[in-house]
């Protein structure tokens, strides 16, 4: 009688251990970032010097030039077979008009998880200038993600 409790129990034991360690891995695969994302600002338009900001958590981003209010928002990781996306959105606000632009950044090769050999992708990108009434002096926010 004590035998097959303890053995029920241990039973007991291992499969919950079982399904916590698999829960574990897959929590950290569906919140992973997988791809590397940043925001350029060129606070001289479109093409000219820029600085990078790195882009790690939904919220506020901290820019050196406070020219609008910007903030990271709708986070999504979606993988189906061997297709991995990942999608983000920059929403800035300057002088009461609001802009926005999502980027969604794709990639089809499960071998590509780590990069290992350091291959050089295509980045995804995508921007817009905060006052496009000053025309090409405007100053630019491109959101863009790699590899």
């Amino acid at each position: 009688m004590v035998l097959e409790q303890n053995f029920t129990i241990r039973s007991f034991m291992f499969k919950w251990l079982f399904i916590l360690i698999i829960s574990i891995i897959l929590s950290t695969e569906l919140f992973a970032d997988y791809f590397k994302w940043e925001i350029l600002v060129s606070e001289n338009g479109y093409g000219t010097e820029s600085h990078t900001i790195p882009v790690d958590s939904e919220g506020k981003i901290k820019s050196a030039a406070n020219l609008a209010e910007c903030r990271m928002v709708n986070f999504w990781t979606r993988i189906e077979s061997e297709l991995l996306l990942e999608g983000k959105t920059l929403v800035c606000v300057f002088e009461d008009k609001r802009q926005s632009v999502s980027v969604v950044c794709r990639d089809n090769n499960l071998n590509r998880k780590y990069n290992r050999v350091k291959e050089i992708y295509p980045v995804a990108k995508d921007g817009f200038r905060i006052n496009p009434e000053l025309g090409a002096v405007s100053p630019y926010f491109e959101l863009r993600c790699y590899f």
